[in-house]
């Protein structure tokens, strides 16, 4: 990930110019760590953006492969019928 991009996506998602000026200044200095940027993100009572939680989705344990139908493939070969 680039500077360019981290600073998009905190655009993206609502963060101000002041915070993002700050943040882009620690991740020169500390070097780019996603944790490190969502921890700032949530000190400054933004929503986490680069790190996800997926034990905190809820249903997430419930999945299961049989909830999607199965494919008929097409075959490769023509078939004449009459």
């Amino acid at each position: 990930m680039k500077i360019s991009d981290l600073v998009l996506e905190m655009e993206l998602n609502g963060v101000d110019e002041a915070d993002i000026a700050e943040i882009v200044t620690l991740c020169h200095a500390k070097g780019l760590n996603s944790e490190m940027i969502d921890e700032e993100l949530v000190k400054r009572g933004y929503e986490k953006i680069f790190t996800v939680d997926y034990d905190g989705y809820e249903g997430y344990d419930d999945w299961e492969d049989d909830e999607y139908s199965t494919i008929e493939k097409f075959p490769h070969k023509q078939h004449y019928r009459e």
